[in-house]
């Protein structure tokens, strides 16, 4: 494939995620007319508002348990409608909260709710955020949904705006897991029925992470299973978590 038209098909697969969420959110407010909350918590995977609330406090949890502190500046990506934020503010986390998505109403809802916090529209594979400014930098399910070569650029943007010291800390989808299993299946049919879908799930390798972190510069890598609740709640998909060199 030559260049232009690997240019175009990435700008294509760019607008298809923005199209396809803004879609999934205008038909989540059809589905709940009446009731916006529920129509921007359901938009990024809740099927209650008590899931929600449980989800996002299991994401602080995370956060804390990997050093997450009170006057902390801190990054989300894909922040969506604001989950972790919720939380965060729930938790009575004092801090700098920067959130960034690349779907507009998400955006205004976080903000909305969480006058305290910015929340930006951004859809490059960069972290709008200045250089070495970042304590930490976290994400959930963003790289399941995007290329290998996407995941790596974001990380590498990452490494840059993070201060010495600072830690990435994000979730991804393995096949080491066999609870991940089910996803790639359900992928499967939809290609066997129409040669399509109208979702990317990406499965990463820890593998590939390592040699990214160490490509990049990071430090250590430390990896936690979907399972395994003994610092904070399960997370269901994987995690990992890295460190920029002092």
């Amino acid at each position: 494939m030559g260049g232009l038209a690997q240019y175009l098909l990435t700008r294509a697969n760019r607008w298809h995620a923005v199209h396809s969420y803004n879609a999934l959110v205008a038909r989540y407010r059809r589905q709940y007319r009446g009731d916006y909350d529920m129509a921007m918590m359901a938009s990024i995977g809740a099927a209650s508002p008590e899931e929600f609330i449980r989800q996002g406090d299991g994401q602080v949890a995370v956060l804390r348990h990997h050093g997450l502190r009170d006057g902390m500046t801190i990054y989300d990506l894909g922040c969506g409608s604001g989950r972790t934020a919720m939380a965060l503010h729930r938790s009575g986390w004092q801090g700098d909260y920067k959130g960034a998505d690349i779907i507009k109403p998400l955006v205004a809802y976080l903000k909305e709710k969480c006058p305290g916090y910015e929340a930006v529209v951004h859809r490059k594979l960069t972290i709008a955020a200045p250089d070495i400014s970042q304590d930490m930098i976290f994400h959930w399910s963003v790289f399941t949904h995007l290329r290998p070569e996407e995941c790596y650029l974001y990380m590498r943007d990452s490494f840059r705006a993070l201060k010495p010291g600072g830690k990435l800390v994000f979730s991804f989808l393995e096949f080491e897991d066999e609870n991940h299993h089910g996803i790639f299946r359900s992928q499967i049919k939809w290609f066997d029925r129409k040669g399509w879908s109208d979702t990317t799930d990406t499965f990463l390798h820890r593998d590939w992470i390592r040699f990214w972190a160490r490509d990049i510069g990071f430090g250590d890598v430390a990896f936690t299973n979907g399972t395994d609740a003994t610092h904070h709640p399960g997370f269901w998909q994987a995690l990992v978590v890295m460190a920029k060199p002092e």
